[in-house]
């Protein structure tokens, strides 16, 4: 049977929690690092994600896919074309098949529509810091 005191000192002594003498420091520095901005943070990550988007950007135009996606949307144009020609309601889709249907002009609008939501992500994370 054990001692029930021992236990009961034990438990009292790892209750009670030794004040150190630069207890005040390491709370202000704690709290100094806490308080810190993540204005660098957020421009480094920024800026490496650009980077890196524009590294995959050369590589992908550097390889000829956009040129074989174009060779291939070309085709695909012609064959819609071909068959919905024959059908007289549908000259109107043709048309709008064919205007505007150039790999340029995609990623523009890709490049737009993705800048636009940095920019949104940006907008509602400066507010949600303020």
């Amino acid at each position: 049977m054990s001692d029930k005191t021992f236990e009961m000192d034990l438990e009292r002594q790892f209750a009670a929690t030794p004040i150190l003498p630069d207890s005040d420091t390491f709370a202000l520095r704690v709290t100094a690092r806490l308080d810190r901005g993540w204005t660098f943070r957020q421009l480094l990550i920024g800026g490496l994600g650009l980077i890196g988007g524009l590294i995959g950007a050369g590589q992908v135009l550097g390889s000829g896919l956009l040129s074989r996606l174009e060779t291939i949307s070309a085709q695909s144009d012609t064959l819609v074309k071909s068959g919905i020609a024959s059908l007289p309601a549908a000259r109107g889709l043709t048309t709008l098949l064919s205007v505007g249907s150039g790999m340029d002009s995609q990623v523009l609008w890709m490049s737009a529509g993705l800048g636009a939501l940095a920019v949104g992500l940006f907008v509602t994370r400066a507010i949600r810091e303020l």
